[in-house]
């Protein structure tokens, strides 16, 4: 579960400050650190769709007399 930590912390997977965004291995733990105001989920952001711009060559189509 991807969440970002509100307050330094450390434990056994490892130590984060404020701000650190993490995907935490275990999800029960990572509620249990919502539930208790140290860390907030990150939600899935929809991503933007990106212009691209693209080079296209002119085809050539001269008639041969």
């Amino acid at each position: 579960m991807k969440i970002r930590i509100l307050e330094p912390i450390s434990g056994i997977y490892g130590a984060y400050s404020c701000g650190e965004e993490v995907d935490w291995p275990d999800d029960t733990d990572a509620k249990g650190l919502i539930a208790a105001g140290i860390a907030e989920p990150i939600r899935p952001t929809k991503k933007a769709r990106t212009e691209r711009a693209t080079v296209t060559t002119p085809v050539e189509t001269a008639d041969a007399e």
